[in-house]
């Protein structure tokens, strides 16, 4: 196989990783007593068995949905299967609930943190043109979004989930370039990914800056909608899917003219950004993200060795 040919992604869970292949996903999660768990789905996306869907921006939003649900049903698996949840283990299914109640308050907090906060602070400062006022919203989400990050980034936790997510990387690296998936191939990459969750992000907020900026000042002038923080929320909130839907294609985009330079600048405060969210995994992580992506690439009859 070609090496350009080859590619694989994924992203960290709970004592473990997913790993997505061209016709199904697995993850693997290393359990309390130190054995790997490793499960397998056969998966096309939509926009691949139904080509009238592989549209802008129809695909962007279809696809954004099928990640966040598999990356969701995944990491509700891999506390289920870190913390043996079932009926005679009431510790598994106390710490369980526990993981399911803190990302619900973690998203609760992250739209208040991010979407709501910004607008009320810069409420305050009364100024009085549009585009400026909307600019200064998106800088500060900048802002708290980096701060959040770095504040997560030292529980410990939160840590372990972002050595997986350099583990991670750091196999979908070495199945890139044609290495056989061994741990000692893997060691040797980076855990900075250029097509990393992270980099969508950036590009969402940075999209996000520009875009609200503009639609708040038509949408508030023109409909002539009082301008409250409330108010200014809710449109937030209800332009979202378009912002994450037009950041998808920019990913695309970034993706397919990767040599390009302006691409690159584009995608390159991503990477920083990576700096937080992975760290260096230890050998153990290795084999779970291994595992993982060896079983998912049984769904296009690949072994994992080059």
């Amino acid at each position: 196989m070609e090496n350009k040919k080859r590619k694989a992604g994924g992203q960290a869970l709970i004592e473990g990783v997913l790993m997505m292949a061209d016709n199904g996903y697995a993850l693997s999660v290393r359990k309390q007593d130190g054995t790997i768990v490793t499960e397998s789905k056969p998966f096309t996306k939509l926009v691949k068995r139904n080509k009238k869907l592989n549209f802008f921006p129809l695909r962007g939003i279809i696809t954004f949905i099928e990640t966040l649900k598999i990356g969701f049903e995944s990491l509700n698996r891999s506390a289920d299967i870190y913390y043996e949840t079932d009926t005679n283990n009431k510790n598994g299914l106390k710490n369980f609930f526990e993981t399911v109640i803190t990302f619900i308050l973690a998203i609760i907090i992250g739209l208040a943190l991010f979407l709501f906060l910004p607008i009320q602070i810069v409420q305050f400062l009364k100024i009085e043109n549009q585009f400026q006022f909307n600019l200064l919203i998106g800088l500060i989400r900048f802002i708290f979004f980096i701060v959040y990050l770095l504040i997560i980034s030292q529980i410990k936790d939160i840590k372990r989930i972002f050595m997986y997510h350099g583990a991670e990387h750091k196999t979908v690296f070495a199945y890139e370039n044609g290495d056989d998936l061994t741990v000692e191939n893997t060691k040797k990459y980076s855990t900075k990914h250029p097509r990393c969750g992270t980099s969508f992000l950036f590009i969402t907020l940075a999209f996000a800056i520009i875009f609200y900026s503009l639609v708040d000042t038509v949408v508030f002038s023109v409909f002539k909608i009082t301008n409250t923080p409330m108010n200014r929320f809710l449109n937030h909130i209800i332009f979202l899917p378009i912002v994450a839907t037009i950041s998808y294609e920019l990913l695309f985009l970034s993706e397919k003219f990767s040599k390009n330079i302006f691409i690159k600048l584009l995608i390159y405060p991503g990477l920083l950004f990576q700096y937080i969210t992975t760290k260096e995994p230890t050998d153990d992580m290795l084999e779970v993200s291994i595992a993982s992506l060896k079983e998912s690439l049984k769904f296009n009859s690949e072994d994992g060795n080059a």
